[in-house]
């Protein structure tokens, strides 16, 4: 599959909000899920936060859409996996399937977005 993989991860003792600035910046934060962690040198549980984010142009959903796709895919493979598609090349359906299933699961993610923050 041509599709680059999720760098932006993050860990946060508190939940993050959906949508948070630094550095002038606007980040989605996404996919949050809870856990409890054994501290190391403690040995004390604590909550933490795993999450992914993206930088987003502003609050649309077309924005948090497109940035999401972006982190995963490249232009240049979005163009291959439709291109492939219509011309046939049954070797490479299953990208182009791939592909279509994490539209539909951004687009899901997306959907969580609270009207209030947008």
């Amino acid at each position: 599959m041509l599709f680059k993989e999720n760098k932006m991860r993050a860990n946060a003792n508190y939940k993050p909000e959906q949508f948070t600035k630094s550095h002038g910046k606007l980040f989605y934060n996404y996919n949050i899920i809870q856990s409890m962690e054994v501290d190391e040198e403690t040995g004390e549980k604590r909550t933490s936060f795993n999450y992914e984010y993206v930088e987003v142009v502003d609050k649309t959903k077309a924005s948090i859409i497109n940035a999401i796709m972006r982190d995963k895919y490249t232009v240049n493979d979005e163009i291959a996996f439709i291109n492939n598609k219509f011309r046939g090349e049954t070797k490479d359906l299953i990208d182009y399937d791939d592909y279509q299933a994490e539209r539909v699961k951004v687009k899901n993610i997306v959907n969580t977005v609270s009207e209030e923050t947008i």
